[in-house]
């Protein structure tokens, strides 16, 4: 055998794909529980004065964007969380993921392939609807920083597939 015919073959980590549901408070507890664990489970366990910010169902195998109120990003992949029960608080993503001081989530979503878009409204009344893969790095980076406008404070932000409508009232 020559060295030029040498074949590298690289070995791929193996990730188990399960259906989860992901639970994110407002004061940054996450939760990944699985749908055998959430029905014997019972009631979702938050600190006294935190509640629920977010639930999304998926599966194991998919990537996570966390939004901050300030105005960056946190990626990670879903199996790198253990799986939890609803009785316990979850895992504190501030110092998992390395927030900055004060700094807390506004939205999670999950994907597999950045597929749509995201709809984001701000208080000034204006929004902006960005295409996901916009959030999609080749390296493997955790923190992406201007993740949306800090012109005005976000009201809120959705995941849209397809093309959505959206009734905005005022007072």
């Amino acid at each position: 055998l020559y060295p030029d015919q040498i074949e590298e073959i690289r070995e791929e980590e193996k990730i188990d794909d399960y259906a989860v549901t992901f639970f994110l408070s407002k004061a940054g507890y996450f939760k990944k529980i699985t749908p055998l664990s959430l029905r014997m489970g019972g009631e979702q366990k938050y600190k006294e004065g935190d509640e629920l910010l977010c639930s999304l169902e998926s599966n194991n195998a998919a990537e996570l964007l966390i939004f901050t109120d300030h105005h960056q990003v946190y990626k990670c992949k879903a199996s790198e969380f253990t799986d939890a029960k609803a009785s316990i608080l979850g895992e504190f993503l501030p110092q998992r993921l390395g927030f900055d001081a004060g700094e807390v989530p506004v939205a999670m979503f999950a994907t597999h392939d950045y597929s749509g878009q995201l709809v984001f409204f701000f208080a000034n009344g204006k929004a902006v609807r960005v295409p996901l893969n916009a959030y999609e790095t080749k390296q493997n980076r955790r923190k992406l920083i201007n993740a949306y406008s800090d012109v005005s404070p976000l009201i809120s932000v959705y995941l849209i597939r397809e093309e959505a409508e959206f009734l905005l009232r005022s007072s």
